[in-house]
């Protein structure tokens, strides 16, 4: 029997069919932790996302819904959602929004967005 058989399903994949919520990420990193030497994957391949979904969700966990949303057959881009989401935080004006804008607005104007 293969990994990918033997394997439960990830967690993104989970989150995308409704069948886990952003607070079961926690559960998910913390069964990595504790897995040790048995299991060899980087954490974004273990939470089932792509290194650059891992980058966006770790600038701002609360980009989970867009990261999901990008993966369905013709949404939006992840670009032109984390443009939307730093427009709508900056207007908001929330101090508590300053790392992720930092962040998130620099992965913007790598990408030749002004946002």
């Amino acid at each position: 029997m293969s990994d990918a058989q033997t394997r439960p399903r990830a967690f993104f994949d989970l989150f995308i069919d409704g069948q886990a919520t952003q607070d079961d990420v926690d559960d998910h990193v913390s069964a990595w932790h504790d897995s040790g030497d048995e299991e060899q994957r980087p954490l974004a391949e273990f939470l089932g996302m792509t290194e650059e979904e891992y980058g966006i969700w770790m600038m701002d966990r609360r980009l989970l819904p867009e990261l999901a949303l990008a993966r369905r057959p013709g949404a939006p881009t992840i670009v032109s959602l984390i443009t939307d989401r730093v427009r709508r935080m900056r207007a908001g004006n929330d101090p508590l929004d300053r790392t992720a804008l930092f962040s998130l607005g620099h992965w913007l104007k790598a990408r030749g967005i002004d946002a």
